[in-house]
């Protein structure tokens, strides 16, 4: 990233963080941050200020945060013209190039559904959500998101997920080869450059099949932007080298209540240290299996305190094409059961899916208010694709 050395990084949060450290210490004057809590303190080593206390000064502002149409908006008003983004269009889930990632250093983690909702409560994310939803219901676009789940299960037992390996309610369905080809040729007829993945709400490596699958979206997909998700415990050394070269990106959420490393993970580890390169495309997440999280339209077991969002809107279905093992298309990431379908990528074009009245329906409901589509009155989570 080449900046200017009078430079101030627009989010104190996880990306701050993250821009702070490709940057450079020495050439970044502040952070800013739009939240009252967190102006006036100081953040990795840096004064917190609100983008008003910069009015008028002559800094380069670094846009760092998923919410960047809104706070662009906000440097805008304040007459801010010198402005960049941290975050691409495509941008990687982690961009550094720090192997190991401990989340919680910088997002504390809620101790209680209270701090969960209480964050939600004045979380500037749902702006930004807001924001996205009416550009993309006026200006539609295609799907630049899309999960492919080639089987159904997962081996983990986490307990904010409604599909963990102690109570999944999924009828277990493997996805066949035909369907897999036929997904990505449609996709590579379209040239698709967004994100893929083959993982959903599953474990990918309880599938044999995934490293060839991995191999033959690389060839037909090379403008897209492909990452995968693991718990890592099914990865062997073997394993990882051959699908790291197929990724743009490997996040690999090493789940453990003492956030301790995983043996598979000590030895990629051990592996990537040897070949530094692939830090640019590997990242271990030490994640605690009972994390409150999301409560998935109320369907999280660990969630009971479930406020509704009615008035708020949801940018997914603008944005995303979850396919479920048997091609049926889901409502979006968080459906995990799969209760709400689309349509049957067996039997339909993806297309014609994306184009058809179920889902233009659904956008219509959701531009409008969650509570216009079932369990979304009670989903929190203001993701953005």
């Amino acid at each position: 990233m080449d900046v200017r050395q009078d430079t101030a990084i627009f989010g104190a949060g996880f990306y701050g963080k993250l821009a702070l450290t490709q940057i450079g210490e020495d050439r970044v004057l502040c952070f800013l941050d739009n939240d009252e809590k967190k102006q006036g303190i100081l953040f990795c080593g840096k004064p917190v200020k609100s983008p008003a206390e910069m009015r008028g000064k002559d800094v380069h502002i670094v846009i760092a945060s998923l919410c960047q149409t809104s706070m662009e908006q906000d440097l805008l008003k304040y007459g801010f013209k010198d402005y960049s983004f941290y975050l691409g269009e495509n941008h990687g889930y982690f961009e550094n190039e720090e192997l190991i990632v401990n989340p919680y250093e910088v997002n504390r983690q809620a101790e209680n559904e209270g701090q969960w909702n209480e964050h939600l409560a004045d979380s500037s994310v749902r702006d930004e959500v807001s924001t996205l939803t009416e550009k993309l219901y006026q200006n539609p676009k295609m799907f630049d998101h899309i999960e492919i789940e080639t089987i159904n299960r997962c081996n983990g037992n986490c307990s904010f997920c409604p599909v963990n390996v102690k109570s999944d309610p999924r009828e277990k369905t493997v996805m066949t080869e035909e369907l897999f080809y036929s997904i990505v040729d449609q996709l590579s007829e379209m040239q698709y450059a967004g994100r893929f993945t083959t993982f959903s709400n599953n474990e990918p490596f309880l599938d044999d099949r995934i490293i060839d699958f991995n191999t033959y979206a690389r060839e037909k997909l090379p403008n897209a932007r492909m990452h995968l998700f693991t718990n890592g415990t099914l990865l062997t050394l073997d394993k990882f080298i051959q699908i790291v070269e197929l990724l743009d990106e490997l996040v690999i959420d090493n789940y453990q209540n003492d956030l301790k490393l995983i043996k598979p993970c000590q030895e990629i580890v051990a592996y990537v240290e040897e070949h530094p390169e692939l830090k640019k495309k590997v990242t271990i997440v030490l994640r605690d299996p009972n994390e409150i999280l999301t409560s998935r339209g109320g369907k999280a077991p660990n969630r009971k305190e479930i406020p509704e969002y009615p008035d708020d809107r949801c940018v997914l279905p603008f944005k995303q094409m979850i396919i479920r093992p048997d091609g049926k298309v889901s409502l979006c990431c968080n459906d995990a059961t799969g209760k709400y379908t689309l349509g049957d990528a067996s039997k339909e074009k993806l297309l014609d899916i994306w184009n058809g009245p179920k889902f233009t329906m659904v956008r219509k409901c959701l531009y409008e208010g969650r509570k216009n589509w079932g369990d979304c009155r009670c989903c929190d989570n203001f993701s953005i694709g």
